[in-house]
Protein backbone atom coordinates (compact mmCIF):
# COMPACT_ATOMS: atom_id res chain seq x y z
CA UNK A 1 0.00 0.00 0.00
CA UNK A 2 1.67 3.70 -0.81
CA UNK A 3 2.72 5.01 2.03
CA UNK A 4 0.21 8.34 1.79
CA UNK A 5 -2.79 5.69 1.95
CA UNK A 6 -1.25 4.36 5.27
CA UNK A 7 -0.75 7.61 6.62
CA UNK A 8 -4.60 8.80 5.86
CA UNK A 9 -6.03 5.24 6.76
CA UNK A 10 -4.19 5.01 10.42
CA UNK A 11 -4.88 8.96 11.05
CA UNK A 12 -8.55 8.34 9.98
CA UNK A 13 -8.93 5.61 12.68
CA UNK A 14 -7.52 7.23 15.65
CA UNK A 15 -9.98 10.05 14.76
CA UNK A 16 -12.82 7.08 14.74
CA UNK A 17 -11.36 6.04 17.81
CA UNK A 18 -10.43 9.46 19.94
CA UNK A 19 -12.97 11.73 17.91
CA UNK A 20 -16.75 10.66 19.53
CA UNK A 21 -17.42 12.47 22.64
CA UNK A 22 -19.93 10.95 24.45
CA UNK A 23 -23.11 12.56 24.36
CA UNK A 24 -23.93 14.96 27.82
CA UNK A 25 -27.15 16.90 28.81
CA UNK A 26 -26.94 20.63 29.00
CA UNK A 27 -25.74 21.98 32.69
CA UNK A 28 -28.26 21.24 35.33
CA UNK A 29 -26.04 22.96 37.96
CA UNK A 30 -23.70 25.61 38.10
CA UNK A 31 -19.77 24.78 37.94
CA UNK A 32 -16.70 27.12 38.34
CA UNK A 33 -17.80 29.74 41.14
CA UNK A 34 -14.92 31.81 42.25
CA UNK A 35 -16.74 32.80 45.36
CA UNK A 36 -17.69 29.39 45.85
CA UNK A 37 -15.54 28.85 49.72
CA UNK A 38 -14.60 25.32 50.42
CA UNK A 39 -16.09 23.71 53.70
CA UNK A 40 -14.30 21.78 56.32
CA UNK A 41 -16.23 19.00 55.59
CA UNK A 42 -14.92 19.14 51.98
CA UNK A 43 -11.59 21.45 51.86
CA UNK A 44 -10.16 20.76 48.68
CA UNK A 45 -11.64 22.06 45.93
CA UNK A 46 -12.46 20.01 42.69
CA UNK A 47 -10.43 20.35 39.37
CA UNK A 48 -12.46 18.25 36.87
CA UNK A 49 -10.07 17.47 33.94
CA UNK A 50 -12.16 16.13 30.56
CA UNK A 51 -10.60 13.87 27.80
CA UNK A 52 -9.49 13.75 24.26
CA UNK A 53 -11.71 15.31 21.63
CA UNK A 54 -13.82 16.29 24.48
CA UNK A 55 -15.01 19.86 26.47
CA UNK A 56 -16.15 20.78 30.03
CA UNK A 57 -19.56 19.46 28.91
CA UNK A 58 -18.14 15.68 29.22
CA UNK A 59 -18.88 16.35 33.07
CA UNK A 60 -22.39 17.86 32.64
CA UNK A 61 -24.04 14.68 34.71
CA UNK A 62 -21.37 14.41 37.37
CA UNK A 63 -21.07 18.07 38.47
CA UNK A 64 -25.00 18.02 39.87
CA UNK A 65 -23.95 15.15 42.21
CA UNK A 66 -20.52 16.96 43.40
CA UNK A 67 -22.45 20.36 44.08
CA UNK A 68 -25.20 18.81 45.96
CA UNK A 69 -22.66 16.66 47.97
CA UNK A 70 -21.08 20.48 48.98
CA UNK A 71 -17.54 20.78 47.07
CA UNK A 72 -16.62 23.45 45.37
CA UNK A 73 -16.41 22.20 41.47
CA UNK A 74 -14.79 23.85 38.83
CA UNK A 75 -14.34 22.55 35.27
CA UNK A 76 -11.62 23.19 32.84
CA UNK A 77 -11.66 23.69 28.88
CA UNK A 78 -8.16 22.89 27.51
CA UNK A 79 -5.92 21.81 24.21
CA UNK A 80 -7.84 23.77 21.50
CA UNK A 81 -5.56 23.43 18.53
CA UNK A 82 -6.40 24.67 15.26
CA UNK A 83 -6.16 21.89 12.68
CA UNK A 84 -7.16 21.06 9.73
CA UNK A 85 -10.01 19.47 10.87
CA UNK A 86 -11.38 17.87 14.27
CA UNK A 87 -11.47 20.57 16.06
CA UNK A 88 -12.07 20.33 19.64
CA UNK A 89 -10.75 20.55 22.83
CA UNK A 90 -8.18 18.34 24.10
CA UNK A 91 -6.50 17.76 20.49
CA UNK A 92 -3.52 19.92 21.07
CA UNK A 93 -0.01 18.52 22.63
CA UNK A 94 -0.18 17.32 25.85
CA UNK A 95 2.35 19.37 27.50
CA UNK A 96 0.97 22.37 26.20
CA UNK A 97 -2.35 21.07 28.08
CA UNK A 98 -0.69 20.44 31.01
CA UNK A 99 0.43 23.84 31.30
CA UNK A 100 -3.37 25.06 30.55
CA UNK A 101 -4.61 23.15 33.17
CA UNK A 102 -1.66 24.04 35.44
CA UNK A 103 -2.50 27.69 35.06
CA UNK A 104 -6.30 26.40 35.77
CA UNK A 105 -5.77 25.24 39.13
CA UNK A 106 -3.32 27.99 40.04
CA UNK A 107 -6.63 30.42 39.43
CA UNK A 108 -8.54 28.18 41.35
CA UNK A 109 -6.27 27.96 44.75
CA UNK A 110 -5.75 31.64 44.52
CA UNK A 111 -9.56 32.16 44.23
CA UNK A 112 -10.72 29.58 46.78
CA UNK A 113 -7.99 30.50 49.12
CA UNK A 114 -7.13 26.70 48.83
CA UNK A 115 -3.77 24.75 49.62
CA UNK A 116 -4.71 21.81 47.40
CA UNK A 117 -7.03 20.71 45.33
CA UNK A 118 -8.92 17.12 44.23
CA UNK A 119 -8.70 16.11 40.46
CA UNK A 120 -11.44 14.66 38.57
CA UNK A 121 -10.21 13.34 35.28
CA UNK A 122 -10.93 11.40 32.23
CA UNK A 123 -8.75 9.49 29.80
CA UNK A 124 -6.47 12.14 28.43
CA UNK A 125 -7.28 14.70 31.83
CA UNK A 126 -5.53 11.17 33.83
CA UNK A 127 -2.24 11.41 32.16
CA UNK A 128 -2.23 15.45 32.49
CA UNK A 129 -3.41 15.35 36.23
CA UNK A 130 -0.41 12.84 36.54
CA UNK A 131 2.12 14.54 34.69
CA UNK A 132 0.88 17.65 36.23
CA UNK A 133 2.06 16.03 39.88
CA UNK A 134 5.09 14.03 38.86
CA UNK A 135 6.66 15.86 35.99
CA UNK A 136 6.04 19.03 37.15
CA UNK A 137 6.46 18.57 40.52
CA UNK A 138 3.27 20.11 42.03
CA UNK A 139 2.25 16.72 44.06
CA UNK A 140 1.87 19.30 47.17
CA UNK A 141 -0.90 20.89 45.39
CA UNK A 142 -3.23 18.13 44.93
CA UNK A 143 -4.62 16.13 47.48
CA UNK A 144 -6.61 13.16 45.63
CA UNK A 145 -6.29 12.43 41.85
CA UNK A 146 -9.56 10.06 40.69
CA UNK A 147 -9.04 8.95 37.62
CA UNK A 148 -11.21 7.03 34.92
CA UNK A 149 -9.38 4.84 32.44
CA UNK A 150 -6.22 7.50 31.99
CA UNK A 151 -3.78 6.22 29.36
CA UNK A 152 -1.31 5.91 32.12
CA UNK A 153 1.19 3.71 30.30
CA UNK A 154 0.19 4.84 26.55
CA UNK A 155 -2.69 3.53 24.45
CA UNK A 156 -2.37 0.78 21.48
CA UNK A 157 -5.87 2.13 20.23
CA UNK A 158 -7.14 -1.45 19.98
CA UNK A 159 -4.29 -2.37 17.52
CA UNK A 160 -4.02 1.05 15.66
CA UNK A 161 -0.71 1.60 17.10
CA UNK A 162 0.85 -1.72 16.27
CA UNK A 163 -0.58 -1.56 12.57
CA UNK A 164 2.84 0.00 12.53
CA UNK A 165 5.34 -1.20 14.94
CA UNK A 166 8.43 0.46 16.80
CA UNK A 167 11.65 0.65 14.14
CA UNK A 168 9.35 1.18 11.14
CA UNK A 169 10.19 3.71 8.40
CA UNK A 170 6.52 4.24 8.13
CA UNK A 171 6.30 5.13 12.25
CA UNK A 172 7.41 8.90 12.60
CA UNK A 173 5.94 9.97 9.22
CA UNK A 174 2.35 8.74 10.32
CA UNK A 175 2.92 10.02 13.78
CA UNK A 176 3.39 13.78 12.33
CA UNK A 177 0.90 13.22 9.93
CA UNK A 178 -1.54 12.53 13.02
CA UNK A 179 0.25 15.63 14.71
CA UNK A 180 -0.21 17.87 11.36
CA UNK A 181 -3.57 16.70 9.81
CA UNK A 182 -5.49 16.16 13.38
CA UNK A 183 -4.76 15.56 16.74
CA UNK A 184 -1.44 15.74 18.40
CA UNK A 185 -2.46 14.33 21.51
CA UNK A 186 -2.84 11.17 19.75
CA UNK A 187 0.34 10.43 18.94
CA UNK A 188 1.50 11.78 22.53
CA UNK A 189 -0.74 9.02 24.06
CA UNK A 190 0.44 6.05 21.65
CA UNK A 191 2.14 3.99 23.68
CA UNK A 192 6.32 4.25 23.37
CA UNK A 193 5.79 8.15 22.82
CA UNK A 194 7.98 10.38 24.43
CA UNK A 195 5.47 11.67 26.44
CA UNK A 196 4.47 8.20 27.70
CA UNK A 197 8.33 7.74 28.17
CA UNK A 198 8.59 10.81 30.73
CA UNK A 199 5.56 9.89 32.50
CA UNK A 200 6.78 6.59 33.24
CA UNK A 201 10.49 7.40 34.16
CA UNK A 202 10.27 6.31 37.55
CA UNK A 203 7.50 5.79 39.56
CA UNK A 204 3.95 7.96 38.55
CA UNK A 205 2.01 7.88 42.00
CA UNK A 206 3.87 10.79 44.25
CA UNK A 207 4.11 10.96 48.10
CA UNK A 208 1.44 12.68 49.93
CA UNK A 209 -1.32 12.18 46.65
CA UNK A 210 -3.88 9.36 46.95
CA UNK A 211 -4.33 7.74 43.41
CA UNK A 212 -7.98 5.93 42.80
CA UNK A 213 -7.85 4.67 38.93
CA UNK A 214 -10.65 3.03 37.72
CA UNK A 215 -11.36 0.71 33.95
CA UNK A 216 -13.73 -0.69 32.08
CA UNK A 217 -12.72 -3.97 30.27
CA UNK A 218 -15.48 -3.05 27.62
CA UNK A 219 -12.87 -0.10 26.87
CA UNK A 220 -12.00 0.11 22.50
CA UNK A 221 -9.95 3.49 23.53
CA UNK A 222 -7.57 3.64 26.12
CA UNK A 223 -6.10 -0.39 25.06
CA UNK A 224 -5.36 -3.16 26.72
CA UNK A 225 -7.76 -2.26 29.11
CA UNK A 226 -6.53 -1.72 32.73
CA UNK A 227 -2.52 -2.73 32.02
CA UNK A 228 -2.67 1.09 30.03
CA UNK A 229 -4.33 2.79 32.86
CA UNK A 230 -3.90 1.49 36.42
CA UNK A 231 -0.82 2.67 38.50
CA UNK A 232 0.84 -0.65 39.63
CA UNK A 233 2.56 0.48 42.79
CA UNK A 234 1.98 0.72 46.53
CA UNK A 235 -0.93 2.43 48.12
CA UNK A 236 -3.22 3.21 44.58
CA UNK A 237 -6.36 2.12 44.44
CA UNK A 238 -7.19 -0.15 40.76
CA UNK A 239 -10.47 -1.73 39.73
CA UNK A 240 -12.54 -2.28 36.65
CA UNK A 241 -15.90 -1.05 36.58
CA UNK A 242 -16.99 -5.16 36.18
CA UNK A 243 -15.51 -5.51 39.94
CA UNK A 244 -18.18 -3.19 41.78
CA UNK A 245 -20.73 -4.63 39.21
CA UNK A 246 -20.04 -7.63 37.28
CA UNK A 247 -21.48 -7.92 33.83
CA UNK A 248 -22.01 -4.15 33.87
CA UNK A 249 -21.58 -2.55 29.95
CA UNK A 250 -19.33 0.72 30.25
CA UNK A 251 -17.38 1.81 27.16
CA UNK A 252 -14.66 4.28 27.25
CA UNK A 253 -16.35 7.60 26.27
CA UNK A 254 -19.28 6.87 29.12
CA UNK A 255 -17.31 6.73 32.13
CA UNK A 256 -18.10 9.97 33.48
CA UNK A 257 -22.01 9.64 33.09
CA UNK A 258 -22.00 5.97 34.53
CA UNK A 259 -24.16 5.44 37.31
CA UNK A 260 -21.28 3.01 38.85
CA UNK A 261 -19.00 5.66 37.78
CA UNK A 262 -20.42 8.60 39.18
CA UNK A 263 -21.04 6.57 43.18
CA UNK A 264 -17.33 5.22 42.47
CA UNK A 265 -15.76 9.02 42.39
CA UNK A 266 -18.30 10.07 45.33
CA UNK A 267 -17.04 7.56 47.41
CA UNK A 268 -13.49 7.97 46.48
CA UNK A 269 -13.54 11.94 47.34
CA UNK A 270 -15.31 11.08 50.69
CA UNK A 271 -14.41 7.61 52.07
CA UNK A 272 -15.66 8.28 55.13
CA UNK A 273 -19.25 8.54 53.70
CA UNK A 274 -19.61 5.56 51.63
CA UNK A 275 -22.68 5.22 48.82
CA UNK A 276 -24.12 2.06 47.64
CA UNK A 277 -23.41 0.98 44.16
CA UNK A 278 -25.89 1.19 41.73
CA UNK A 279 -25.80 -2.03 39.69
Amino acid sequence: MPRRHTLLITTAAVAVVLGAPSATAEPSAVVNDWGCRPSEVHPNPLVLVHGTSNTAKEWNQLTPDLLAAGYCTFVVDYGYAARPFLQSGGLGPVRESVGEVAAFIDRVLIATGSGKVDIVAQSQGGVIAEYYAKNLGHADRIGAEILLAPPTHGTTLSGVVGVIPPGSPLRDPVNTAMAALACPACADLETGSAFIRALNDGPVAQSGVRYAVIATRDDATVTPPGAASFISEPGVTNLFVQDLCPGTRADHAGLPSHPVVKAWVLNQLDPSTVRPTPC
